[in-house]
């Protein structure tokens, strides 16, 4: 356990105190947008609900970010530079570096969604009970899951290029047919009906329906457990793949 949180505590400076980026596109720009929308350019019809809806939408946004571009960034250096292959040399194991990895992103994701919480409700005065942030807080943790394993199955790509097209390519439409730039009722049916069934549409429609005490379709739940366990198997695979690739 000592050695867990000696690994845990050196990866969280290595990864995230010192990674400037994380902190401009993870944390940075979701607060940005949510302060452009909500009161740089409020309008009337901008409401409450829209306050809070937008909160959880931008803390969603924060989350794939998080997930798709820096996870899959960073595990993709680490093998680049030959960190992973020195555990091999060294008294650390493979289930210590990885344990330690998803310890901090489970703490980053968890940071994240609180930042943009408390400045949410301190820049629109946003008063919810204590179990409304509770419950929403802990949704948007554990559905991150999906998004965790889409970074990782992008840092199997074999370029630094490749693993930021790629995160651009999923991260951005993922966010917009997710509805979390704009409601998807005004987007065509088509992209509508893709849009729900893609796996950030149901976290942050569960996370909405929580911090507003309304009732979530169990069909979103499945959803978001359909497309973790289907990313699980992919990331089984690459790496299964991977392994093989490296004895032949």
């Amino acid at each position: 356990m000592q050695t867990m949180m000696v690994q845990t505590k050196i990866d969280f400076k290595r990864a995230y105190w010192r990674n400037p980026r994380f902190v401009i596109f993870s944390l940075l720009m979701p607060i940005a947008f949510y302060l452009l929308f909500t009161k740089v350019m409020k309008q009337s019809v901008m409401n409450a609900a829209f306050n809070r809806q937008y909160m959880v939408s931008m803390a969603t946004y924060s989350l794939v970010l998080n997930n798709t571009f820096t996870l899959s960034t960073l595990l993709y250096n680490d093998a680049r530079d030959g960190l992973v292959s020195l555990i091999d040399l060294s008294p650390t194991s493979h289930r210590t570096y990885y344990g330690a990895k998803l310890l901090n992103l489970g703490l980053i994701n968890a940071l994240t969604i609180g930042v943009i919480f408390i400045v949410a409700g301190i820049s629109n005065q946003i008063h919810l009970a204590w179990s409304s942030w509770l419950l929403t807080t802990g949704w948007l943790w554990f559905a991150s899951i999906p998004l965790c394993l889409i970074g990782i199955s992008i840092s199997f790509l074999t370029d630094e290029n490749q693993i930021q097209l790629v995160s651009s390519l999923l991260a951005f439409p993922l966010a917009i047919l997710g509805g979390l730039w704009w409601p998807t009722e005004i987007m065509p049916k088509t992209a509508r009906v893709i849009g729900k069934h893609l796996p950030v549409y149901p976290i942050n429609h569960i996370g909405q329906a929580l911090i507003a005490h309304q009732p979530a379709h169990l069909g979103e739940y499945g959803i978001t457990l359909l497309w973790a366990g289907l990313l699980l198997a992919i990331v089984v695979y690459l790496n299964h793949h991977k392994r093989g690739a490296m004895h032949a």
